[in-house]
């Protein structure tokens, strides 16, 4: 119960209530279209989720002598992603609601396959890292349900564009201080991730690059033959 491991029991099961918590959505969705009172109310809640969990999560590493310039800053893309997932609920911003749906399956998913978590649920750590994970694909599947967003090839665009520049700030603080935000740093996690198969530092951020603007293209197949239908949005 101290401990986690890649791949255990205990990793499927998490995996499993995450699934359950995303197939709720999807029902929660469905059931409150056209009664906005009520799907008001759910909106609220994945909101109140989003920034409740990022706030405990990101605070968690704050005190304690848990703090730590290298890891307890909230610069991962799964840091950001918790509040603009809840930006893109509440607003139904389009360049957000576009970022949260390429985020979540082409980067943020790899925290669900290949988290980097060590200890298991008799730490506060194990609920934090996979409550304000799965507020990430919850928010994401409202968006696909609910507001109906449908990514265009200039969503692509956008996206890929927003977060090479993401990136490149993110690589250039790591390179400079020996931090990994990111994981565009010099140093790689220890548990098994994507990162192992693409080469040493700094060749795989090219590799990356491409990895990840490929996966972006990969989420548009879905969508091609329904002709990128826009959802009513704020710009």
């Amino acid at each position: 119960m101290k401990e986690f491991t890649q791949g255990s029991a205990l990793h499927a099961i998490c995996l499993g209530v995450c699934l359950a918590a995303v197939f709720l959505t999807i029902h929660l969705a469905r059931k409150t279209r056209g009664h906005e009172p009520s799907a008001k109310r759910v909106r609220t809640a994945i909101i109140s989720g989003c920034l409740v969990f990022w706030v405990l999560s990101n605070g968690y590493g704050l005190f304690g002598g848990r703090f730590s310039w290298a890891e307890s800053l909230p610069l991962h893309f799964c840091n950001l992603a918790n509040l603009l997932g809840a930006y893109a609920v509440a607003t139904r911003h389009r360049a957000s609601q576009s970022l949260m749906y390429f985020w979540t399956f082409a980067l943020c998913s790899m925290a669900f396959l290949t988290p980097s978590l060590y200890v298991g649920p008799a730490e506060v750590w194990f609920w934090l890292f996979w409550l304000y994970h799965l507020f990430i694909p919850v928010s994401t599947t409202w968006i696909l349900v609910a507001d109906r967003f449908r990514p265009t090839w200039r969503d692509w665009r956008s996206s890929v564009l927003l977060t090479l520049g993401y990136m490149g700030i993110l690589a250039v603080l790591d390179a400079i201080t020996g931090w990994n935000y990111g994981f565009v740093g010099p140093s790689k996690p220890t548990q098994a991730n994507l990162l192992d198969f693409l080469g040493p530092y700094p060749l795989r951020l090219f590799w990356m690059v491409l990895v990840g603007a490929a996966l972006f293209a990969l989420l548009m197949l879905p969508w091609l033959r329904r002709g990128g239908r826009r959802s009513q949005v704020v710009t």
